[in-house]
């Protein structure tokens, strides 16, 4: 079971830097069945700003990827049966940190980009905001119960090393 989770990490790694590469292509050209869309859901305060868009897809995609990467390789553990230790709560814990940071950078950086355009003079935006929304906000405490759950894990550890240690 293992393997095939970190299959489809894989493919979410791959889908992802895919998705990059469509926003970043000029004039990403529509598809031809209606079935099938290509859409970017791009933050109000960078709407006509083309590279503020692929500069803040990009670095939030690069947060992602390294917590996926670290996903891939907590799920090599599971397959060799490696699920309490060290490693394997290190590895949950780092995921969960690049969820955390990947959704506050969605956040905050359209409003911060704006800020250091309009204070180098290189545009006049009208308004600078952040934005949060509902999914957001699940992220967040979707990471929130990963951080959870590497604590226990710790904890379950060391529960294990004192009853090896009693005995």
């Amino acid at each position: 079971m293992a393997r095939w989770l970190r299959y489809a990490v894989l493919l979410m790694m791959i889908a992802t830097v895919l998705g990059n590469v469509l926003v970043a292509w000029p004039d990403t050209p529509q598809a031809a069945d209606a079935r099938i869309a290509l859409t970017t859901q791009v933050p109000e305060a960078l709407a006509g700003h083309r590279w503020l868009i692929l500069i803040d897809s990009v670095a939030v995609s690069l947060i992602l990827l390294l917590g996926l990467y670290r996903l891939l390789r907590l799920m090599r553990l599971f397959e060799q049966g490696d699920f309490f230790s060290r490693a394997a709560a290190l590895h949950l814990r780092a995921f969960a940190l690049a969820l955390l940071l990947s959704t506050l950078a969605s956040c905050l950086m359209p409003g911060l980009e704006l800020l250091i355009v309009r204070l180098a003079g290189l545009d006049a935006p009208t308004s600078i905001s952040f934005s949060i929304d509902s999914a957001d906000i699940w992220l967040i405490m979707i990471g929130a119960v990963f951080f959870m759950i590497t604590w226990i894990m710790g904890e379950a550890r060391q529960l294990a090393e004192d009853n090896r240690m009693i005995v």
